[in-house]
């Protein structure tokens, strides 16, 4: 997974079919995006190798990793793996994975991701940062508590909830390492204009971390 440049993660959002998500990103500059991360908790490992199977061949140079179900990125031959609270843990994981596969991590504190690091992820991923529609009635956790996280993780952080391309640079400025977004490009009137934009923000000259 690259790490040259603040990274783009987009999410798929669960509410929408294959076909659907293949449609927009057939449309969509692959190259701004960094990762791809299928995550769509209600589908079985079946469908989600075969998501990998016709969502790859769209991005080419693009990390495609598939959310919680280790045996599905093993069976897709996928580029990572997103490992959840409900999921193997990092070093479990990291005794299974292959050589290459990335392994990240969902954390929701400093000491959630100083430990993922501890235990091998290659990356954590924090949140929810501000508030956002898919976690309704939570408090999110704001930049203090992201700035901490990031202070306290060996491994490069990537914020995700309710990042809008405004609110971008004060995230990196936070020491994130990158952003993910889901609805905020998969949901939006237009995905390709959005994740121009995300990587417009994405690529200013970096402020220094709080």
């Amino acid at each position: 997974m690259r790490t040259a440049r603040p990274q783009l993660h987009v999410i798929t959002t669960g509410q929408q079919e294959l076909e659907t998500v293949a449609a927009i990103l057939e449309r969509c500059p692959g190259a701004l995006i960094d990762a791809l991360h299928v995550r769509e908790k209600h589908r079985s490992a079946r469908e989600l190798v075969d998501w990998h199977a016709r969502l790859k061949p769209l991005l080419p140079h693009t990390a495609v990793v598939l959310n919680d179900r280790l045996d599905a990125a093993l069976a897709a031959n996928a580029d990572g793996v997103q490992l959840t609270g409900g999921s193997l843990s990092p070093a479990q994981a990291r005794r299974i994975a292959p050589p290459g596969m990335a392994v990240g991590c969902s954390v929701h504190s400093a000491e959630e991701a100083a430990e993922a690091a501890r235990q091998g992820a290659d990356y954590v991923l924090f949140g929810h940062v501000f508030a956002t529609g898919s976690k309704p009635g939570l408090a999110p956790r704001g930049l203090d508590a992201l700035a901490e996280a990031a202070k306290a993780s060996p491994a490069p952080l990537i914020a995700i909830g309710g990042i809008e391309p405004e609110r971008v640079q004060s995230v990196l400025a936070a020491g994130a390492a990158g952003i993910a977004v889901l609805s905020s490009v998969l949901l939006h009137a237009d995905p390709a204009g959005q994740i121009a934009a995300f990587r417009e923000a994405l690529d200013r000259p970096r402020p220094s971390a709080r």
